[in-house]
């Protein structure tokens, strides 16, 4: 399956994952710690465990935290 993954850093990517294929794969294939980020599905946040869906536009947003 052929996602489209959004980004403010970097420029927009094409990704292929296999079909059933979950947010920790995609994360894992752009090279991208998920303990540095937030996926949205279609502007809602979503569990790294859930399946991606096609179709879907997906954003990924750096988070920053400071004490």
């Amino acid at each position: 399956m052929r996602v489209r993954v959004y980004s403010g850093r970097t420029e927009d990517r094409e990704v292929d994952l296999p079909e059933g294929g979950n947010y920790y794969d995609l994360l894992a294939s752009l090279k991208i710690n998920p303990e540095t980020v937030v996926v949205f599905r279609d502007g809602v946040p979503v569990s790294f465990d859930a399946k991606v869906a096609a179709g879907s536009a997906i954003e990924v947003m750096r988070v920053v935290s400071g004490g």
